[in-house]
């Protein structure tokens, strides 16, 4: 539902400089990102309905986010946003210094509203301008100022090939690296409580008592040294995490980091090598490390049932079951991603003795016969 309709008589005056970027004649100005989003459009590509769009479809999640970014922060930034002037006549530009490409650029709000058609279109900004204008409900309007650059005579072809060189172009940022600037911009207590993974990986990293501790890359300057990044780290610690056990009972973040601490102790005692030459083996890497954070989960549960939360203990357990190769040519090879790491811990939580000295495999055995 509309809550803030266009003015169907107003023209939106917004002072420019004229240029030409790389053989494309534009307009550059700043204005009220709601104003931005009131006048244009995005093409959003469909195979059937719309064959020649030039956008991506809409990720809501992401609007959502770029929306929160701009309404919340009070020193925030992002790129211009890049439109493209499709229908000449919904725009007048009059130059006030030819020298200087100083001028105006009036848009027809009415003629964009009127019209079904796409007078301005989104190149690149969707996402930061879908929500601005609040026409959707719990979404009110945004009036902060940003710059915008406006191409003025480029086919829907050319906008095509715009957007992919934008998008092409950029470097995806580290994910470990962003993970260190969010650390670095708030304080331990407010990483422990809204990104405790992150917080638990940071300690890991940090603790000179840690068996990770300057093995973690963390973004930046590349370090051979450093083999295990730290998002990679976080995104373990999070399947750790992610079904409840002893550990998530646990309701104190730096008690679950020190026996997580413990547990990892446990681990490079039990496979030394993989600590000592990291590139031969996959305890350390992807999905091999993600299948010691969920063996984690199974090794710290009985060891806290138990009563017991040292690395020995730990090791204990991991000692009751069968030795594996953990070499890259070894038992787990070939295993990927989240599924392969819960594989891999579900195979090496098979071997292992339960209390009474028996496996959960051979128990499993006991019972088939029983039932066969």
């Amino acid at each position: 539902m509309a809550k803030n309709p266009i003015n169907s008589n107003s023209i939106l005056t917004i002072p420019i400089i004229m240029s030409s970027v790389m053989g494309i004649k534009v307009a550059r100005g700043y204005a009220p990102i709601c104003e931005l989003a009131e006048i244009s459009k995005p093409d959003i590509y469909d195979a059937k309905t719309n064959p020649t769009g030039t956008q991506r479809d809409l990720s809501p999640k992401h609007a959502r986010d770029a929306y929160e970014y701009i309404r919340i922060e009070e020193l925030g930034f992002f790129p211009e946003v890049f439109l493209a002037l499709r229908d000449k006549s919904s725009a007048k530009i009059t130059i006030t210094n030819e020298t200087r490409g100083y001028g105006n650029l009036e848009i027809s709000k009415s003629a964009i509203l009127k019209s079904s058609e796409i007078k301005i279109s989104r190149v690149d900004g969707n996402h930061r301008l879908h929500f601005a204008d609040g026409h959707s409900d719990g979404f009110p309007r945004l009036e902060k100022v940003v710059s915008f650059c406006l191409a003025l005579d480029i086919s829907t072809e050319q906008e095509i090939k715009i957007f992919r060189d934008i998008n092409n172009n950029q470097r995806r940022m580290n994910t470990s690296h962003l993970d260190n600037i969010d650390l670095r911009l708030s304080g331990a207590k407010a990483i422990a409580r809204k990104d405790p993974a992150l917080y638990i990986a940071k300690k890991l990293r940090d603790d000179s008592d840690s068996p990770l501790h300057d093995k973690i890359y963390d973004g930046g300057r590349s370090d051979v040294t450093k083999f295990i990044p730290l998002r990679t780290l976080k995104t373990g610690i999070e399947y750790m995490l992610s079904r409840p056990t002893r550990l998530t009972s646990l309701d104190d973040v730096d008690v679950q980091a020190t026996v997580i601490k413990n547990y990892f102790s446990a681990v490079k005692q039990w496979e030394p090598d993989a600590w000592k030459h990291p590139k031969d083996y996959l305890m350390l890497r992807g999905a091999g490390l993600w299948g010691i954070c969920f063996l984690g989960a199974s090794v710290i549960d009985r060891a806290l049932g138990k009563g017991q939360y040292k690395a020995g203990d730990m090791l204990n357990i991991l000692q009751s079951g069968q030795d594996w190769n953990w070499a890259k040519d070894g038992d787990f090879q070939g295993y990927s991603g989240r599924g392969g790491a819960l594989k891999i811990s579900d195979i090496v939580v098979g071997e292992l003795e339960d209390g009474s000295g028996s496996s959960l495999k051979s128990l499993i055995k006991r019972i088939s016969s029983e039932i066969n």
